[in-house]
């Protein structure tokens, strides 16, 4: 017995087809349109106008003009910890949760280089203009990157702000000493950076001089728990860092003063301390005990300036989120709104469009995933109103989810058409017209409108169309979509539900069929309604997007007759036999109607009883000649994992039992084969093309049929004949082990069939048939379908065409589009489409830093003096200091970072200077002119003016100590005899030994020690008269060049 089962597997093997190879096949997504599911951070470049989305797997979505998109993929599916842009450069920093830096080329939409830092990662920040970022650390040490251009790939310098010389001597514990944010100050980022701890440290380090110039913030704990609050987040609240705001784990939200180069308070003494904040604001959240979890500030260039506060609760989305106005009057009334959100937020961000009148938008993002719009404007004006107490008060600003147009209610059912064999070649200017006018999903070029106008769309008939997508919904309508590139289009939408009726039914449809060689459209929906849609012949009149509510008899209705016919039970599965034109309809209550197109209505309906579960998943006809008799059999497949066979004219049963599995369980696809692994002819469209050679009348006897059954838990390869005996014969058979099979279908390839299976997990298998082999196995991330439950339709609709495109749409927030043949190019523009860097684009004023703006003190107060800040103080008359020259900043830095300034003891923590950066002494320094220099070294010295002023600013701050206690001691010197413990003091600070005789040497000592202060002084006097010949060269030079290029225009 078991031999003879052998050779028949064996012979079945032998003639069986080799179906598609591995070499065949090339699974990859074609492109993804939407918000990714899971998103955590955002990132913007405002010069570029490109948003960034990260995902918790691992992805990164790309938005940018002209509806432009990308998907990118991590190597790892970790989500991200920080993210963000080095503008307008097409360079991503993705810094993931197991602390590798990732670094992407936009242009390429490549994966330049990985950097792994050993330590974690606490917090990231880019310096503007260049390619530097700065890397905290949990143990309090900050590193500094370079990402190098050629190609571009991370180094890291030999510049680090340790923890001991950045924060002294520490008694906090290490837990407290993690650096959680790093801002360079506005208009001085090459010249000073604020590093903030988790413990509420603040420091402003100087990053040419490697040293702490000032210190705020403190150890503060709150005595009444005996808790340590901690840092949560912090942003600058002014454009030249002045004023820094730091949230707190405890709800707190406070405004620290900070010494800046522009606002005339930047002579810190060293290590100065503050412990009191200018300002505490008063939101609500200390009392909820809501952390703050992130601030982001709006400039509104002399305007009224904007905080947004988000708070990190999970239960409150309410008052999760609250704006507050900064100007003068906040310190005796704070001006402040709270945004109704509909679920809690993990971040925010703040875009602006690119058309002529800027427009900023505050886009959030929620715990579910959807995107959140409110139009920044609407913000400022409802707080300015709330602050001249005006009675005609706007009502609060509404948000706008961000969604895909696809239609006004849910997709419940859907088809895929592609390579439209009827279809003529159209021009890509149509559909390069189309990107640029398609509804925007973010605003990001363009003020975002309300409604979708698709009027521009034309359509003529079904033949212009190479693929087309068909959904049924909700509502009852059925929408027609031009699917030929990434842009899905409406082109048509049938709303009528028979002669007389022109309004939607509101009842979901559940079940499409479409032949687009009639052209026929059939529709079932949960109520058991089926409706034949016959069409009129192309070309039609109409030239735009046609909504056929059948009100209206013009030339727009390309509906020639309509027919309906009820059912019984929710519609499930539809198959028409084009010989007999007949249509089997099956419903989720085990019944089989079957419907004559041409006649009057019903021919017959047979219930097939079910003891596990009713319903019916697959029908399809199969006309075949059994012992001489022609006869038309109808395949039932049911949802118990059951096959039997009726006779399609009758509905008679054609055996008393069905093919079941030992175990059943739910069933989800069936399909007759014959011997080569295609399907049967005479009877199957797939896609609404006809893949029939003929209407051959094929001899089952003569030629070996299968029945495909595909379940949850395995793959089942029946024989027919014993089948239409109801006798099993299982001949190949595959089981299921790791997840269970949630979506089956078939695809056709040239000469064969082939059967994808989709799993819970993600995965994509292909497999042969009839033999079950696997040809390949691949995961696309986020690719995931989940069947529904606990309710009648999933929110993520799947289908699939005759040649292996899966198009899976997750409710109306994302498309994806998968491939599996190898060499498939069915759609247009996807470069286009793709385009999200542009190397030409010149970055205006306004998206630059912001300048200084004039304003008319009104008030005094704390926040008088943030006013102060974008203008100067009048008080002490300090003139703004001019704006840094990125080019020349950046080459400093480069200088300074490529040099170490600190060297670590293997031992302990305390730094000390390296060997070539040794602490000067003051009797090392030669102080002598030695002769006179070369006339172009003058001017290549006058030229790098700042690296030299930065070099003496940190000797002239010494300098002022020792000169004070100098001129000290030559004030007791004229008075009185010098005393042994003075001869004792200065002995100790040059090194030598305490000692009577010694009174010589240490006169002299102090005699060079004048005079080398003396010559330094006079060092400073002229490097400030080279730094003013400097600034004078260069107003002459742009002089020079502003008069040649007026003498060139005219």
């Amino acid at each position: 017995m078991f031999v003879k089962k052998l050779v028949e597997k064996a012979s079945i093997k032998k003639t069986a087809s080799d179906g598609l190879k591995g070499s065949d096949v090339d699974p990859c997504l074609v492109f993804h349109q939407g918000v990714p599911s899971g998103g955590t951070k955002f990132a913007y470049d405002n010069i570029q106008k490109i948003l960034a989305l990260s995902t918790k797997d691992g992805r990164i979505k790309l938005f940018g003009k002209d509806n432009a998109q990308v998907l990118l993929e991590s190597k790892e599916p970790v989500p991200s910890k920080f993210l963000q842009f080095i503008q307008n450069e097409g360079i991503l920093i993705n810094v993931t949760f197991n602390n590798h830096i990732e670094v992407w080329d936009i242009d390429k939409k490549l994966l330049s280089d990985v950097y792994i830092v050993k330590e974690e990662i606490t917090c990231f920040s880019v310096i503007q203009h260049s390619f530097f970022m700065y890397v905290g650390l949990s143990n309090g040490n900050i590193s500094v990157l370079l990402i190098d251009p050629k190609p571009w790939h991370v180094l890291r310098m030999k510049y680090t702000i340790p923890l001991s010389a950045s924060c002294g001597n520490l008694t906090e514990e290490s837990d407290d000493t993690v650096v959680t944010h790093i801002l360079p100050q506005p208009a001085a980022e090459s010249q000073r950076v604020l590093i903030i701890f988790r413990n509420g440290q603040i420091i402003l380090w100087n990053i040419r001089e490697s040293r702490s110039i000032f210190r705020t913030g403190g150890r503060m704990s709150q005595t009444r728990y005996n808790e340590t609050k901690k840092v949560s987040t912090a942003c600058w609240v002014c454009p030249f860092g002045s004023k820094v705001v730091v949230g707190y784990n405890n709800g707190e939200l406070f405004i620290w003063s900070i010494p800046s180069l522009n606002t005339g308070n930047s002579l810190a003494t060293d290590y100065s301390s503050q412990n009191t904040p200018m300002f505490k604001f008063n939101l609500g959240y200390k009392s909820d005990k809501t952390s703050i979890g992130s601030v982001k500030w709006i400039y509104a260039e002399g305007k009224a300036s904007r905080l947004y506060v988000m708070g990190a609760s999970d239960y409150s989305p309410s008052n999760s989120l609250q704006v507050v106005l900064l100007n003068e009057h906040t310190e005796s009334r704070t001006i402040k709104m709270g945004l109704n959100l509909s679920e809690c937020c993990i971040d925010m961000e703040i875009i602006s469009t690119s058309s002529k009148h800027r427009q900023n938008y505050f886009i959030l993002l929620g715990k579910s995933g959807h995107v959140y719009l409110y139009d920044d404007n609407l913000i400022e004006r409802y707080l300015l109103q709330s602050q001249s107490n005006s009675k005609s008060t706007t009502s609060l600003p509404k948000e706008v989810v961000v969604k895909l147009p696809l239609a006004d209610s849910s997709i419940t059912t859907a088809k895929f058409i592609s390579n439209n064999l009827n279809m003529f070649s159209s021009e890509d200017e149509c559909y390069s017209q189309l990107l640029k006018n398609y509804p925007p999903l973010i605003p990001i070029e363009t003020n975002l409108k309300d409604g979708i106008n698709f009027s521009s769309v034309n359509f003529t008939g079904f033949s212009n169309v190479k693929n087309l997508y068909i959904t049924g919904h909700s509502n009852g309508a059925v929408t027609f979509w031009d699917a030929s590139c990434s842009l899905f289009t409406p082109i048509l939408q049938l709303k009528q539900q028979s002669e007389n009726d022109f309004s939607l039914s509101g009842i979901p449809l559940t079940e499409l069929y479409f032949d687009s060689n009639s052209p026929l459209l059939v529709s079932g929906d949960q109520s058991g309604m089926v409706r034949i849609y016959r069409f009129k012949p192309e070309p039609y009149a109409s030239n735009s997007f046609m909504s056929l509510t059948g009100g209206t008899k013009k030339g727009t209705d390309a509906i020639h007759s309509m027919k309906l016919v009820k059912t019984s039970g929710a519609v499930i599965c539809m198959h028409l036999d084009h010989s007999s034109r007949h249509l089997a309809v099956g419903s989720d209550q085990g019944n089989v109607s079957v419907i004559d197109l041409d006649g009057p209505s019903l021919l017959y309906r047979k219930h097939i009883a079910s003891e596990i579960a009713s319903g019916i998943i697959s029908l399809q006809f199969k006309t075949c000649s059994l012992h001489g008799f022609e006869k038309n059999i109808l395949a039932v497949g049911t949802k118990d994992s059951s096959v039997l066979a009726i006779d399609g004219e009758t509905g008679n049963a054609l055996s008393i039992g069905t093919v079941h599995p030992k175990k059943p369980s739910k069933a989800l696809f069936m399909q007759v084969l014959d011997g080569q692994g295609e399907s049967i002819t005479g009877s199957v469209t797939k896609d609404g093309l006809d893949l029939r050679e003929g209407n051959r009348i094929e001899d089952a006897t003569a030629k070996q049929f299968y029945i495909l059954l595909c379940s949850e838990k395995a793959l089942y390869v029946y024989s027919f004949v014993h089948a239409l005996q109801g006798v099993k014969k299982v001949l190949y058979k595959k089981k299921f082990h790791s997840s269970s099979c949630c979506w089956a279908s078939t695809i056709y390839g040239s000469s064969n069939i082939s059967l994808i299976l989709l799993f819970t997990s993600g995965k994509v298998e292909l497999r042969s048939l009839p033999e079950l082999s696997l040809i390949v196995e691949t995961s696309i991330r986020g690719f995931t379908y989940s069947p529904p439950k606990l309710k009648p339709f999933s929110d993520s609709q799947i289908c699939c065409s005759s040649k292996g495109e899966l198009v899976l749409v997750n409710g109306d927030q994302e498309i994806f589009v998968l491939s599996l043949l190898a060499q498939r190019n069915i759609f247009r523009l996807l470069d286009s489409a793709s385009c999200i860097y542009r190397k030409e684009r010149i970055p205006s004023q306004e998206e630059l830093i912001p300048g200084p703006v004039i304003h008319k003190e009104k008030k005094k107060g704390i926040f008088s003096s943030v006013i102060k800040d974008f203008t100067g103080s009048k008080e002490k008359h300090v003139p703004l200091m001019e704006k840094e020259d990125p080019k020349e900043s950046i080459r400093e830095l480069s200088a300074i970072f490529s040099n170490a300034n600190f060297a670590c003891n293997e031992n302990d923590d305390k730094p000390t200077m390296n060997d070539n950066q040794l602490e000067l002494n003051i009797d090392d320094i030669d102080l002598e002119d030695h002769g006179e220099k070369r006339k172009e070294q003058s001017i290549l010295g006058a030229l790098n003016k700042k690296n030299l002023a930065g070099k003496f600013q940190s000797l002239k701050g010494r300098l002022k100590e020792m000169k004070g206690n100098n001129q000290k001691t030559s004030d007791k010197e004229v008075q009185q005899d010098e005393k042994d413990g003075s001869l004792d003091q200065i002995k100790k600070k040059y090194g030598f030994s305490s000692s009577a005789n010694d009174s010589t040497v240490a006169k002299q000592a102090q005699i060079r020690l004048h005079e080398n202060t003396r010559k330094l002084e006079g060092i400073n006097l002229r490097a400030t008269e080279m730094q003013v010949k400097a600034k004078s060269f260069s107003s002459l030079a742009k002089q020079v060049l502003r008069t040649a290029e007026q003498d060139r225009r005219s």
